[in-house]
């Protein structure tokens, strides 16, 4: 009767002595308990206590019927995995089994989030949003990190900023292809940036191609101490669709789509930023936004090989009139940012994105600007620089950017 009266998945509590150096606490262990009808496959966590006696937890699955949903982390299941995190089967946790399939996780970080067995399977600390068999690599999923929430909500390393990245120029006298403006991936054929970027011409320079994927540029693939990414990828640019009301006097309307000439396959390095679907009538003033890319930031002497993160402030517009509007009028399709004593971008950031972390949901990255022009006194204090305002040009990015193959 008391089999009988058990749901399929359940628990049962238990108190009994447990000598500590018989337990390993930093794995579940799966035994057969035999003493069950139908040989059902016990799950047994060891929960310590203050004192002697320890909880144990026996989650019984029968055979036939195993439930391999993910079950978050509870409180007394915090010594294996932090909060934020669930333990579920390694195949269940989508970031890690594109991982493991692409031979990108150490074995020594494997082990470290590994919180227990189902079978012979590995169970392992999968940050919740990731624990689904949900496509993470869809353009509707824009704007979330794979490894969002997972080693840090302060992580700035490779694959936290996935949709930047840098736009090569051929110098046929060096005959090589060198890096000198940013931008970011939409789509997998289309990567925005700025209209003087695009257009940049000279005799020995001529708009090539767009890496995908990089982070540090003095070495390929890039690694932390858990992973290695995948190899940057360079795909050559098709063509370019520069808006038609560019002006490179005053840099009005400085925005512009490059069609790249195959797909680029998505990856922890490699994601899709979120845009707008419309004008905001909140103008971000106030806000704290991101801004990411390669180059030269205030406070450095030279251009960085390294990807650069920078939160400034939006300003109100009046700020960059002040400062520019004798020469070049600041417009509502403009944003204007920074200011601050040598917190600014400097070279080599053109047509870089500038992002903001959804102000409701917190999960999602929305593209607010891109680099458009600042001063030579870059970083001076009160001195900001001006962005293309995305939002304003939703519908033409749209409109204009061909469906992915």
């Amino acid at each position: 009767m008391f089999l009988k009266s058990l749901s399929t998945f359940f628990r049962i509590y238990l108190t009994i002595f447990v000598r500590p150096f018989h337990i390993n606490i930093n794995q579940l262990i799966l035994i057969n308990y035999e003493g069950l009808k139908n040989k059902l496959d016990v799950l047994i966590e060891i929960v310590f206590s203050d004192n002697s006696n320890h909880e144990v937890e026996l989650i019984i699955d029968q055979e036939n019927e195993r439930d391999y949903s993910p079950v978050e982390a509870s409180g007394k299941q915090e010594y294996l995995c932090s909060a934020g995190s669930v333990c579920v089967v390694i195949s269940k946790c989508t970031v890690m089994a594109q991982l493991m399939k692409s031979s990108c996780l150490q074995a020594s970080k494997l082990h470290e989030l590994t919180c227990g067995y189902f079978e012979t399977e590995p169970m392992v600390c999968c940050p919740k949003f990731f624990s689904s068999d949900k496509n993470q690599t869809s353009d509707n999923d824009c704007g979330r990190p794979k490894l969002h929430n997972w080693w840090s909500t302060n992580y700035r390393g490779v694959g936290s900023q996935p949709w930047a990245v840098r736009v090569g120029f051929y110098n046929k006298y060096r005959n090589q292809i060198e890096y000198l403006c940013c931008g970011s991936i939409i789509s997998k054929q289309v990567v925005l940036t700025a209209a003087h970027c695009a257009l940049a011409k000279s005799a020995t320079h001529s708009i090539s191609s767009v890496q995908i994927g990089e982070y540090d540029g003095s070495g390929d693939p890039d690694c932390t101490s858990t992973f290695c990414a995948h190899p940057v990828v360079d795909i050559p640019v098709s063509h370019i669709i520069i808006h038609p009301g560019y002006e490179a006097k005053t840099f009005r309307h400085n925005i512009a789509l490059l069609v790249l000439k195959s797909s680029m396959n998505y990856s922890l390095a490699a994601q899709p930023i979120c845009l707008y679907p419309k004008h905001q009538e909140n103008a971000f003033t106030g806000l704290q936004a991101q801004l990411v890319g390669w180059g030269r930031l205030a406070s450095q002497l030279k251009v960085q090989q390294h990807q650069q993160q920078l939160v400034m402030p939006v300003l109100p517009l009046e700020r960059c009139s002040l400062v520019y509007g004798a020469s070049v009028p600041i417009t509502s399709n403009e944003l204007c940012v920074g200011g601050q004593s040598g917190r600014d971008a400097c070279s080599g950031f053109g047509g870089a994105p500038l992002v903001l972390l959804d102000q409701n949901t917190k999960n999602r990255y929305y593209q607010i600007g891109l680099v458009s022009f600042g001063s030579d006194r870059c970083g001076a204090p009160g001195i900001p620089s001006v962005y293309t305002r995305v939002d304003k040009y939703t519908e033409w990015i749209i409109k204009n950017s061909p469906k992915d193959s």
